[in-house]
């Protein structure tokens, strides 16, 4: 991954997971010029509630495991236009657009995870 270009990280992000957020900055820019809402992709308690229960509910303690559950719940909440335009300005290059929703729900998913280290409620072992 490509180091972060303009130094934006979110709300309780660490970057020890993603090292740039400028996916996810230039999709939220181009939801706003669109006029949509962004809520649903900033990330709530029911979000860090579900995630310390899934750490607690899981065997698997795995980063990649946990981040796979997670891309699962944030894909729904990813517009795969907007995340294919994002792409597109970012990479100068045209992708498909399921793929780009994944990887900005991926990026959702773990930046989900650093908050919650953040915040106290997990602890990443990387």
């Amino acid at each position: 991954m490509q180091s972060n270009r303009d130094g934006w990280m979110p709300l309780l992000s660490s970057g020890k997971l993603v090292s740039d957020y400028t996916p996810l900055k230039i999709y939220i820019d181009i939801a706003r010029e669109r006029g949509l809402d962004i809520d649903r992709l900033i990330l709530s308690s029911e979000d860090l509630e579900y995630l310390r229960n899934l750490v607690n509910e899981i065997a698997s303690r795995d980063i990649s495991t946990i981040a796979k559950i997670l891309i699962e719940r944030f894909q729904s909440r990813v517009n795969p236009d907007i995340a294919r335009e994002a792409y597109r300005r970012y990479i100068g290059s045209d992708i498909d657009s399921d793929i780009a929703s994944k990887m900005i729900a991926e990026i959702l998913a773990k930046w989900c995870i650093e908050a919650a280290e953040t915040l106290g409620i997990i602890s990443i072992k990387i």
